[in-house]
Order: structure tokens, then C-alpha cells, then sequence
């Protein structure tokens, strides 16, 4: 009984100085560092889905000393370090981007991932030659091309609302991010699968389905924590992590042999693939097999930021009815002049400024991760990042932070107009080489949402219908919707 007594104090003793060794980590490099839990380190409410753990890394930031050009803080007992200086950023990703190239949780062993084994999770020097082939894919030219599919669903969109549900005096109590989900689910099939469908009338459909399963279901939520902060437990639990993605296989293989048999061009994401499947090929990166299927992984993420982007734009419109009104003249005057073309989007610069600055808010994917390839010396400081050190920047962090926005807690378009300064800490598309290859893609998708609805509805929110962040999920969400009312807008004539 003493013995099992002894040998308890001993194993706590034994991890009390453990843990207190790793967690002394970034004191002993001389780094100013967050106080942490035993255990959990500076993520127990993000690890506990108490909070969305993008949301919560952004509380970190602002948990630090006000001028503190980055901070130590530990996920579990890893030592990770969080910057907070666009100067250091704008180093470390730009001009070192050599060493700080791949993403944290780049090359992990997923053999089923359609979102890992493209650019947004391949490591150098894959990376880069994908980089030089997916970019000429998203040109302005390429897009132009896309736009006439992707305004195909717009009536699906339109026609929904028309018969939505309305009270008595024409209101309708709208979840708009689940219409945008649906608006996006039909999105990935025709541009990235080169296949129509209709989520808003046959929402049963199996790759309907299939698609909101995978956007919506716990396992997906859990397994990006576990990408985007805690890579090294993958290997452990093992490789089928994110989701069966076998119904996307089946949709994205009929449609390459129908186009090659067929000879048919839509204009669509499939038609640059083809390109690529019979251009000349590099050891690094092959066009073939199932890595054809993972570059449409590109699209499920691009499109659900752009998705989210739009809801949380609308949100903020529905709240501060003045730039409403702003953001509909310029739609107006936009469709007006070139008609429902590519050129009116281009052309839609205020509401360039409302997307701009819901972003700041609410960024889609608010965390940006590296990891140091080598040891590193920060410039102009005695500090070494050691190899392999994980490192973050939160958006959520520098887009409320006080250094860099007069009042960044007011949603404020304004502060984006063409003559205004933009401080180098609005990067929300990413920064250096790395930046978002599909930002105009999603811009435009953002814009022609918002302006089917924003044309023809008034909307607004009441604080009973008031949306909170999901806190299971990594990428930016409501966890109870977005609901807004909408009101048909009577043209005069």
C-alpha cells in the first residue's frame, strides 16, 4: 500500500518537473511567453471546443503586452510562437520565405486527403512548381470564362427565396448561411467537378448530401484542429482523419471521362486539368491519378471562405443599414451600366470596401501557420526560432488590434476607400509567396451573392436572432446560423 503510495508521488512529481521544464521553454530563450495550464498548455478552451480556436489564438494576441513584437505560447506542451509585428511578419514570410515556406502541418501522411495534397498543404519544392501550373488556372481571362457558370446559380437561388417562407407583412426569417452553403455546395460541383446540381430544390441529392455532411459533421471540425494545431497526433490516430471523400471520386471521375470522350469545353476547373494531364509532366508534381483529384480539394476550401465571407459581409450590411443603402447604390449603378456582366463586378468598388472590411472582422481562415526549416535568427534581436518551431499569426488579433485601426472594434467600409492608407497589418488573403492563388475567384463569388441579394431584398437583424461563433470549428462560422430578415424591395417604375 506505501509502495503504490510512493510510486504515485513519484510519477507526479516526475511530470510536475517535466511539465514545468516545457513550459519554461521560451523563458529560457529569453521570449516573452504566456503563463499556461498544466497540461493544456495556452489552448485548454480551443482544445475543449469552449472556444473557435482561430478566435481563440486571436485572444492570445491580445493577451500580450501591447507593443510585444511576438509571444511565446505553448499548445499542450509544444512551444509555438505567435507574431504580432507586420514588419517581422512581412520578414519572416516574404523576404525569408525560404526558410519559413512550409506550412505547419504541410506533408503530414494522409493518403485520402483531397485537402492536403494540393497548395494548400504540399511542401517545397512540390509546392512551388504546383504553384506555377494551378496560377495561369485563375487568371482574369480564365475567370471570365467561369463566370457564366457561376452565375447559372443564381435562379436556383432566386426562385428559393421567392417561395420562402413570409409572414404576413412579406418578411422572411432567412438562415443565410446556409443558403450560402447550399449556393456553394452547387458551386464545387459545377466550376471544381464540372457537374450542375440543385441544392436548393433537391437538397437530397446524394453529392448534396454528401457535401453538407462533410462541411458540417463533427469529424471534419475535429480533424482541422488537430491539422491546423496538433499535426503530430495524425500520424497517430491514422490517415482516413478528415473524411471519406469517395462520393467526390465518383462525381469528379465521370465528369474527366464524359469531357474526354466527349471532347466537350465548359469553361470550368476540369478543362484546365485536362490541359495539365496532357502537358508535360515534372517528377515533382505529376498531373495524374488521384493527384488530379486533389487539386479540386483547392475549390471545397477556397469556396467555403468566400461562403463564409459573404454571410458575415451580409451580417454586418444587415446591422449598419447606411452602408446598405451605400453598398446597393453602387450595385445598382454597377448592373445598370454593364448589365449582369463580369465587367459590373469589377466595377463594384464600394462593395469591394464592405468585403474588405468584414474580413478584418471576421477572417474566414484566421490563423496562418509556417514552420522554420532551419534555425533562425529574428533580426535585429538575440532570439533563435529553433527548426521546427511552429509559427502563428492570428487575423482576427492584428484586425482588432488598436496599434494599426482607429476603433477596430466598429465595422467601417470606409476605411478601405481607394485614397486611404492600408496598413500592412490587412493581410487576409495571406502574405509573400504564399498568398491566396484564389482571392479574385472568391471576391467574385462574395460579390455576386451579395448583389442578387442585396438588389432585390432589404435586410436586416434583430438582436433575438443575434449569431456566436461555432466553437468546433477551426475556419470562421456561426454556431447557431446567421439568420436575417429580408424584405422584397418594390421597384418603382
Amino acid at each position: 500500500m506505501l509502495t503504490s503510495f510512493a510510486l504515485i508521488i513519484i510519477v507526479i512529481t516526475l511530470f510536475w518537473i517535466y511539465d514545468r521544464c516545457k513550459l519554461n521553454y521560451w523563458k529560457q530563450r529569453g521570449v516573452e511567453s504566456l503563463t499556461g495550464d498544466l497540461i493544456f498548455g495556452n489552448f485548454k478552451n480551443a482544445a475543449l471546443f469552449r472556444s473557435a480556436p482561430g478566435w481563440h489564438i486571436g485572444q492570445l494576441h491580445k493577451a500580450a503586452r501591447t507593443d510585444a513584437p511576438f509571444i511565446g505560447f505553448y499548445i499542450f506542451h509544444k512551444p509555438c510562437l505567435l507574431l504580432r509585428d507586420p514588419d517581422i511578419i512581412k520578414q519572416l514570410m516574404i523576404r525569408d520565405f525560404d526558410i519559413f515556406c512550409d506550412r505547419h502541418f504541410a506533408g503530414s501522411k494522409q493518403k485520402d486527403s483531397i485537402g492536403m495534397k494540393n497548395l494548400f498543404g504540399l511542401k517545397n519544392p512540390s509546392w512551388k512548381y504546383l504553384r506555377t501550373k494551378i496560377t495561369p488556372t485563375l487568371t482574369r481571362c480564365k475567370l471570365k470564362k467561369m463566370f457564366p457558370l457561376m452565375m447559372e446559380i443564381r435562379e436556383p437561388m432566386m426562385d428559393y427565396l421567392k417561395s420562402y417562407p413570409a409572414d404576413r407583412d412579406g418578411v422572411k426569417l432567412v438562415d443565410v448561411q446556409e443558403l450560402s452553403y447550399k449556393y456553394m455546395i452547387d458551386l464545387i460541383a459545377s466550376i471544381a467537378l464540372g457537374t450542375k446540381m440543385d441544392s436548393f430544390h433537391y437538397p437530397n441529392e446524394e453529392f448534396s448530401t454528401k457535401v453538407h455532411e462533410f462541411f458540417h459533421g463533427f469529424r471534419r471540425m475535429f480533424a482541422l484542429v488537430m491539422v491546423f494545431f496538433m499535426p503530430e497526433l495524425i500520424e497517430l490516430i491514422g490517415t482516413r482523419i478528415l473524411a471519406n471523400h469517395s462520393f467526390v471520386k465518383k462525381v469528379f471521375w465521370n465528369a474527366i471521362e464524359n469531357r474526354e470522350k466527349t471532347g466537350e469545353k465548359r469553361g470550368d476547373f476540369i478543362d484546365s486539368l485536362l490541359q495539365l494531364k496532357h502537358g508535360k509532366q515534372n517528377p515533382n508534381y505529376k498531373f495524374e491519378g488521384e493527384n488530379l483529384l486533389y487539386q479540386s480539394g483547392t475549390f471545397f476550401s477556397g469556396f467555403e471562405s468566400s461562403s463564409t465571407c459573404m454571410c458575415f459581409t451580409l451580417m454586418e450590411l444587415a446591422n449598419h443599414s447606411k452602408y446598405q443603402k451605400l453598398a446597393r447604390q453602387d450595385i445598382n449603378r454597377a448592373i445598370d451600366k454593364h448589365g449582369w456582366t463580369y465587367e459590373a463586378f469589377q466595377d463594384m468598388k464600394y462593395l469591394d470596401q464592405t468585403i474588405a472590411e468584414s474580413l478584418r472582422l471576421h477572417p474566414p481562415v484566421s490563423t496562418i501557420d509556417r514552420n522554420a526549416r532551419q534555425n533562425y535568427k529574428i533580426p535585429n534581436t538575440d532570439i533563435v526560432i529553433e527548426k521546427g518551431t511552429p509559427i502563428y499569426i492570428s487575423l482576427y488579433g492584428l484586425g482588432e488590434d488598436s496599434r494599426f485601426w482607429d476603433e477596430p472594434e466598429i465595422y467601417n467600409p470606409d476605411r478601405f476607400t481607394e485614397n486611404n492608407h492600408i496598413t500592412d497589418a490587412s493581410i487576409p488573403f495571406g502574405i509573400g509567396p504564399k498568398m491566396c492563388v484564389g482571392m479574385k475567384m472568391g471576391q467574385l463569388h462574395a460579390k455576386i451573392v451579395l448583389a442578387l441579394l442585396l438588389r432585390d431584398y432589404e435586410i436586416w437583424q434583430t438582436k433575438d436572432n443575434e449569431s456566436f461563433l461555432n466553437p468546433r470549428s477551426t475556419f470562421t462560422a456561426a454556431g447557431n446560423g446567421i439568420y436575417l430578415h429580408f424584405k422584397k424591395i418594390v421597384q418603382m417604375m
